[in-house]
């Protein structure tokens, strides 16, 4: 292994946290070999500075921050290169998990908010489009389709 290769993935770090994949991929793509990348990769795993674990309870904290629901977050961390066991790991050990019925409903009455009109005003079409908008809008911020579809049925009564 090159210095080289782990000065390049410790300033990589230094910007912001990443996970294995992330960083072994960042150093290939800056033309280091995958035999220097891995061995950079590991000796930062062994100091603490790359941990999957670590990385994707952070990600679930900014995701739910972000108002997304868990299958979206699980989603993008198995995009960067985590695990799933290790994604599910992160979400067993979360301590404050948010009721995702409550964030998704909050959401759903803020989509009907910018209607302008109450649900009381609306004809049955009207409130068909508006619940099938807030079941897509839901749907893309992560959250499973029971959510979305209760969500959307109290919000728009």
């Amino acid at each position: 292994m090159t210095m080289n290769a782990l000065d390049k993935a410790t300033a990589y770090l230094n910007r912001k946290p990443h996970t294995e994949k992330e960083v072994i991929d960042y150093l290939v793509r800056k033309g280091f070999g995958q035999e220097d990348a891995s061995a950079a990769v590991n000796s930062l795993k062994e100091y603490g500075y790359i941990d999957d674990l670590a990385y994707s309870k952070m990600y679930y904290v900014y995701g739910f921050e972000k108002g997304r629901g868990t299958d979206r977050i699980k989603r993008e961390l198995v995009g960067k290169g985590v695990d799933r066991a290790v994604i599910e790991q992160a979400y067993d050990e979360l301590e404050d998990k948010p009721d995702e019925y409550e964030v998704a409903a909050e959401i759903a009455y803020q989509i009907v908010e910018e209607t302008g009109k109450k649900p009381s005003e609306m004809t049955y079409e009207e409130k068909q489009k508006l619940q099938a908008k807030i079941v897509r809008r839901l749907a893309s911020r992560g959250f499973s389709g029971s959510i979305c579809y209760s969500a959307a049925r109290v919000s728009v009564k």
